[in-house]
């Protein structure tokens, strides 16, 4: 018996690229399950820890919607992230050309950057921490919101304590 016959098919059964295709696709789902699988071992106890958010490019209504003591939620997954203990407000800068071929950094009317810090109960372990369920690591953006507003921040910063 040949391996491959006149009709092209592996042992008269299967095409060979039929074959490919569905070993391809076993492939696939079984490293998409071994992906779903793989979670960041959580730990068992919370900590306190404080979160540094920054929120650029915002008008005053959404400066005044940012209120120490409300809770911080994440938007799509509900997860409260933690409770506003300290916001800080600057007026927002662009750099823009100046006359002579300079970039210099220009206040814009009406625009501001809110630093507001976090009190956090996270889960941490050596790879991560979770705070409201997302890992948090300096320089993500998330898309958070209370009962006020709905705005992107970028983490700055995490103290665990």
């Amino acid at each position: 018996m040949r391996i491959v016959n006149e009709k092209g098919k592996l042992f008269g059964i299967i095409n060979i690229i039929d074959l490919a295709v569905i070993l391809i696709i076993a492939l696939l789902i079984v490293g998409g399950a071994k992906r779903m699988k793989k979670n960041p071992g959580i730990a068992a106890e919370t900590k306190k820890a404080l979160i540094t958010i920054e929120v650029s490019d915002i008008r005053t209504p959404t400066v005044d919607g940012i209120v120490i003591g409300d809770p911080l939620y994440h938007y799509d997954k509900g997860g409260i992230i933690g409770q506003i203990i300290e916001k800080k407000v600057e007026n927002y800068k662009e750099p823009v050309e100046s006359g002579d071929g300079r970039w210099i950094s220009a206040e814009v009317p009406d625009k501001y950057v809110v630093i507001m810090t976090v009190e956090a109960d996270v889960k941490e372990n050596p790879d991560v921490i979770i705070a409201g369920g997302e890992q948090i690591r300096i320089g993500t953006q998330f898309k958070l919101k209370n009962r006020n507003v709905a705005v992107l921040g970028t983490i700055l910063g995490v103290e665990v304590q």
